[in-house]
């Protein structure tokens, strides 16, 4: 697999979300156009660096969100998406700047308001800790969503969701009603929606497939003539190849993923994590640090599928 500093396919990380996106997530709602539950990004950290906490503000500074007040209000402790890396090359350290011209002296795109610092590391005292991007992937099976209450003492952090994979979604466990979430079940993906992310050759078939649910594994799957879906679970050594996939174009003279193509109209999320560029360009915001488009196909650049190959170990037999 593909290598990041400090990570690995086993790396346990820990992303920050807001309280409005867990309810997104544990209610598998889809926003057209801005949002869909099977899908993360964003800023996180290995949870080897930032478990050392006792309660919900603790877990606020630590990740340097204690002045981030507007999306993680005092008093409403901190939601969070733990989950294992599983591909490092979805990841990169979070180097980056306050401007297009500062981030790219850093060969980097990634230009994100206060508390970013763009060097690597959370805004915390009285010690930072490693933080790292993640570029826009599907959630992998056996993803987990906590809440770290704002006072300590025992219970204060309580298991809420777990991910179960494209086909099933999120299920929520009792204590999500108790942290003010409301469950519901799985809803269709949005249309047009170009498929993309992880796949596999097994025996000389592509299948789609999800990370996990543990390291080093994946959950094919295939769909039969009459629309059920069966899932198999791999190493990656079962497999003849395994690949990562995206649909890239430009709009504007910049570089875009194609998340949908319904009609007419393309649906258009932006991978560089600037902020700057989303403003200059008045794309549509859809959720912490990430902005979308729809406009006409006749506007877009050339369509390019990018597929980044995920190294397996070789199988007999």
């Amino acid at each position: 697999m593909s290598t990041t500093p400090g990570l690995s396919p086993r790396t346990v990380m820990q992303m920050p979300i807001t309280r409005a996106t867990a309810q997104q997530y544990v209610g598998n709602e889809i926003v057209p156009g801005l949002f869909e539950p099977f899908r993360m990004w964003g800023l996180c950290s290995r949870m080897v660096d930032v478990a050392r906490v006792d309660s919900g503000a603790e877990a606020r500074a630590v990740h340097g969100l204690a002045e981030a007040t507007a999306e993680f209000p005092d008093g409403d402790g901190l939601f969070v998406i733990r989950f294992l890396a599983s591909w490092p090359g979805l990841f990169r350290a979070s180097f980056g700047g306050q401007t297009t011209e500062g981030a790219a002296r850093l060969d980097s795109t990634l230009v994100l308001p206060d508390p970013f610092l763009g060097t690597g590391y959370t805004k915390y005292a009285p010690a930072a800790v490693p933080e790292f991007w993640m570029e826009l992937a599907e959630v992998p099976i056996g993803a987990e969503i906590w809440h770290m209450a704002e006072a300590g003492g025992e219970g204060y952090e309580v298991g809420l969701a777990t991910y179960a994979g494209l086909h099933s979604g999120w299920r929520a466990y009792p204590a999500a009603e108790g942290r003010g979430l409301t469950p519901a079940g799985r809803t269709q993906s949005p249309s047009g929606s170009v498929p993309r992310g992880l796949s596999a050759v097994i025996q000389g078939d592509r299948y789609p497939a999800d990370f996990g649910p543990n390291a080093g594994e994946l959950t094919a799957y295939r769909t039969a003539p009459d629309g059920t879906v069966m899932s198999r679970q791999l190493t990656d050594g079962q497999c003849d190849e395994v690949t990562y996939h995206r649909l890239l174009t430009t709009w504007h003279d910049a570089p875009f993923e194609v998340l949908a193509l319904d009609g007419d109209t393309a649906t258009l999320a932006l991978p560089t994590g600037n902020a700057q560029q989303a403003a200059e360009l008045a794309l549509t915001p859809a959720g912490r640090h990430a902005w979308r488009a729809v406009v006409p196909v006749a506007e877009l650049g050339e369509l390019t599928e990018e597929a980044r190959e995920i190294g397996v170990q070789p199988h007999f037999g």
